[in-house]
């Protein structure tokens, strides 16, 4: 049976063939229909088990939905720590990583990330968890915005971090909602101009 321990954000533990199974067949089917589509009959038969080996690894179809949780926002998190690796210094680097958030955000398993917020809101460990997962998820922007920050702009790096998260998940759910009416191209271009004055401030 999985341990549902403290969210690890360095790595998820390691799961048996059948429980990664079960997990897979739940991204997939959150990703296709919401929610809605996470029914244990669904997952068992998507994943190709049977439906008691809900409970024998997780427990219960609340402590598989955490591990889901916990694997498309690590997804998508270690897919920015990664690219911050990649990003080139100076103005450059707030260029490109704007655009490759900017990508991300439009992929099936970001979107899907955004699904699980609401019923986060009526769940005490689904909310830490999230919490959690999106504390790391500001330090990971955090560093792709200025990897050296000076000592006495923390607390302004930080809260840029904040809202830059909060702008790409706002942006997510118009664009998800009537793409044709958000225009990322120029929005993009704002929010460029937005964070290098953030950074840089005239003097």
């Amino acid at each position: 049976m999985v341990s549902m321990n403290d969210t690890n954000t360095e790595a998820l533990v390691a799961l048996a063939p059948g429980a990664e199974a079960l997990v897979e067949a739940s991204k997939r089917l959150l990703m296709d229909g919401g929610m809605d589509a996470l029914r244990v009959d669904k997952i068992t038969q998507a994943a190709g088990q049977n439906r008691a080996m809900v409970s024998y690894y997780f427990g219960g179809k609340a402590a598989l939905l955490a591990v889901v949780v916990d694997s498309l926002i690590h997804e998508a998190v270690q897919e920015l720590a990664t690219q911050a690796q990649g990003l080139p210094e100076g103005d450059a680097r707030v260029d490109a990583h704007v655009d490759s958030t900017l990508s991300l955000m439009q992929t099936p398993e970001f979107l899907a990330t955004l699904d699980v917020i609401p019923p986060a809101f009526r769940n005490d460990d689904l909310r830490e968890r999230l919490a959690k997962l999106y504390g790391w998820y500001r330090e990971v922007n955090a560093t792709c915005l200025d990897p050296n920050p000076d000592p006495s702009q923390a607390e302004r790096l930080n809260g840029l971090a904040t809202l830059f998260v909060a702008v790409i998940d706002g942006l997510a759910i118009q664009f998800a909602l009537d793409s044709e009416s958000v225009d990322l191209d120029s929005i993009g271009r704002l929010l460029k101009e937005i964070v290098g004055l953030v950074l840089h401030p005239a003097e």
